[in-house]
């Protein structure tokens, strides 16, 4: 009887063991904010229209829609727009927190801008099938990689969505930074240097298209979150 008794206990033992001990879930995976696929289908109040006809250079030279977003591991970029020749569209990135650049002197390319209010960490040079981009420092601009899904409309807009990782760009936070950007349709410089040529630039500014002194100072940008 003894011996059946100890049996008994030990199987209760046994059982309140199995059931006091939870298999481990696994947890899900953190899920993009932008899923790269040239659609823009997240982007909602933070994707912005410029206007259709205010380049300088004409319709195909064409900011048509820009945007740029962060969680706490990517920067995104959105954009359509149309390009000639050597002109790109390009994005001049902020972001708060981290020690850039006071203008785009270091470009390896060779541009003239600087912002009115903050500092310069990263920039991306982007045509029909392909992009550029460097992080910037007090010291240097850096080439870093940046993936990109993109297509080309029937009325040749290239539509793209563009993703860098955060931590490329100096940002070692386990946080969600504030970003500040500009997107120009931008030129090379003037054979002597001291001018800037541009076509077309989201959010727009005080000053149009054209040729400007280097550095040509950008006031307004747009920032997320959304201020």
């Amino acid at each position: 009887m003894k011996k059946v008794l100890w049996v008994f206990a030990a199987v209760i033992v046994v059982l309140l063991i199995v059931s006091c001990t939870k298999p481990e879930q696994p947890q899900p995976e953190e899920k993009d904010l932008v899923t790269l696929d040239a659609t823009f289908t997240e982007w909602g109040d933070y994707l912005y229209t410029d206007g259709a006809t205010d380049s300088a250079w004409g319709d195909k030279n064409e900011i048509h829609k820009a945007g740029i977003m962060a969680d706490k591991e990517k920067l995104y970029i959105a954009g359509e727009f149309t390009k000639e020749g050597y002109n790109n569209f390009m994005v001049i990135v902020d972001v708060v927190g981290v020690e850039g650049a006071t203008d785009t002197s270091k470009h390896p390319w060779g541009r003239g801008y600087t912002l009115a209010d903050g500092d310069i960490d990263f920039i991306m040079e982007s045509w029909e099938a392909g992009q550029t981009a460097w992080r910037f420092t007090t010291e240097e601009a850096t080439e870093v990689e940046v993936t990109r899904a993109s297509t080309v409309t029937e009325n040749g807009h290239v539509v793209a969505e563009w993703a860098v990782p955060l931590s490329q760009l100096g940002w070692t936070e386990d946080s969600t930074p504030t970003v500040k950007a500009v997107f120009v349709l931008t030129g090379g410089l003037s054979d002597e240097g001291t001018k800037q040529w541009l076509a077309d630039l989201y959010p727009d500014q005080e000053f149009g298209g054209g040729g400007y002194s280097v550095p040509v100072t950008i006031v307004n940008t747009i920032s997320y979150p959304a201020e």
